[in-house]
């Protein structure tokens, strides 16, 4: 718990009160090492997959996950636990996703989201830091490799740098103009610090040489993303949709103040949100039998299931006029949108929306979307930009079409600007394999399992060939 440590000598010097309020909210304990003290044992049986999974504690105070022939002990947890926690194994220093959570208002566990429908569940998925980001600040990935987190026993919680910058700098030297305050910040720079980390959309890109990590409070943060959302009418409630729905709301739309500060203060649990609302509506008569109840929240902003979350409930931030039923699961949106209304210039707005398409294309199998993104990614491509991510989509795009030839050589180029990413390097070396390279495919195997040790085509092809 180093970085817990430091944000309580460098911020506590002087912000006592409030670092150890801080200290007691869901942000501030959102990861770090599993104690088995602190977690509940567990048993469940998983129809999809036909596994009973049980969680159990052992020896020397661990965790221990069985599943079939799987044996993997629980090292490291992600979530408070206020909604729910999800699990990670270690194997060699090696971080991977477990896949099985517990859901807090349930009181018990069940299939992490994202495996639900699994017929077989795995235990390969890898957790980057980008994955971490928004859990664990100061995340450290051993170079050469996506997921061997070299201090991951020392995260513990977001600190309070990710919302006010360089603290160190500050108590170094005290003065407002080197510390952020983001209440002080103008709505588009105010509003980032909290999309950071609670703007998912239906796509969300980073740019060309950008990484997450870089992002400053008072930045803008479309200088280093681009978020697509569902064009049109809301389509329910997502697990991190509270900054798309907050946008979209009227209340936001006709208010310069109205933000996520207005209702949360991140330092302590939120209340008072019938004083926040009365601020605004004090003259509006409630015809609401639950008017005198103190909450504006029950009727205005319901909770539903999320349709991407499981077995959770999130609270609506659209902030409805009427109270309505939480909609069905929707399928997908008619079309897409950019969040950020500053799209760039013409070839960077082309790639992140043709981006855009394939991913939610390719998530929500919809080939109309891939043919929408083709187009866009040559308009981009015709610059020659220095970017990985737009080639790599290209050569996905171009090896379904058969043309393989065309798409080994984007593989190359996308690998030449990013030389680890393991899926690149599986796809390139199935294509050169068929091609008689089988040499150079083993070696690009051999590569991917070097970033990931899990990596499943690579295990499989190496095993076979």
């Amino acid at each position: 718990m180093l970085l817990l440590f430091s944000l309580i000598v460098v911020c506590a010097n002087c912000h006592p009160e409030i670092v150890a309020r801080y200290l007691r909210t869901p942000m501030a304990n959102t990861s770090g090492k599993v104690a088995a003290s602190e977690e509940f044992a567990g048993r469940f049986y998983h129809a999809a997959s036909r596994t009973t999974f049980e969680i159990a504690p052992v020896q020397a105070g661990g965790l221990e996950l069985r599943a079939g022939h799987e044996r993997v002990r629980l090292d490291f947890f992600i979530g408070s636990r206020r909604m729910g926690r999800s699990y990670a194994f270690l194997d060699n220093g090696y971080l991977y996703q477990a896949p099985v959570g517990y859901y807090a208002t349930r009181r018990g566990w069940d299939m992490a989201p994202g495996y639900q429908d699994d017929i077989r569940p795995d235990f390969d998925r890898p957790i980057t830091a980008e994955c971490l980001y928004c859990h664990a600040s100061g995340v450290r990935v051993e170079v050469g490799t996506l997921n061997r987190v070299a201090n991951w026993s020392g995260l513990h919680g977001v600190t309070c740098e990710r919302c006010h910058g360089d603290g160190e700098a500050h108590a170094a030297h005290p003065e407002r103009r080197n510390i952020v305050n983001p209440a002080r910040l103008p709505p588009p720079l105010r509003q980032a610090v909290c999309e950071q980390c609670h703007l998912s959309g239906e796509a969300r890109l980073l740019l060309p040489g950008k990484t997450l990590e870089d992002f400053r409070p008072g930045e803008k943060l479309s200088d280093y993303l681009a978020v697509y959302v569902a064009a049109g009418a809301p389509r329910g409630v997502r697990v991190n949709s509270h900054a798309e729905a907050l946008a979209r709301s009227r209340c936001r739309r006709e208010s310069r103040t109205l933000w996520c500060g207005t209702c949360h203060d991140p330092h302590r649990a939120a209340v008072g949100f019938r004083d926040k609302c009365l601020g605004c509506h004090a003259q509006r008569q409630c015809p609401s039998p639950q008017r005198d109840a103190g909450d504006c929240t029950r009727c205005h902003m319901p909770k539903a299931r999320a349709y991407d979350g499981g077995h959770t409930t999130f609270t609506d931030h659209s902030i409805p006029r009427r109270p309505a039923e939480a909609p069905a699961q929707p399928g997908p949106p008619a079309e897409l949108a950019a969040y950020f209304t500053d799209a760039g210039p013409p070839g960077l707005a082309a790639r992140n929306l043709g981006l855009a398409y394939a991913q939610a294309g390719a998530k929500y199998g919809r080939p109309a979307w891939l043919e929408k993104a083709w187009p866009l990614l040559r308009q981009a491509a015709q610059s020659k930009p220095r970017d990985a991510a737009l080639y790599a989509q290209m050569a996905v795009l171009l090896q379904a079409d058969g043309r393989i030839e065309q798409a080994v050589d984007f593989y190359r180029l996308s690998l030449q600007i990013g030389p680890n990413q393991d899926a690149v390097l599986v796809n390139l070396a199935g294509l050169l394999y068929r091609q008689g390279k089988k040499q150079e495919a083993r070696d690009l195997w051999r590569r991917a399992l070097a970033l990931n040790p899990r990596q499943p085509a690579a295990q499989e092809a190496l095993r076979r060939k």
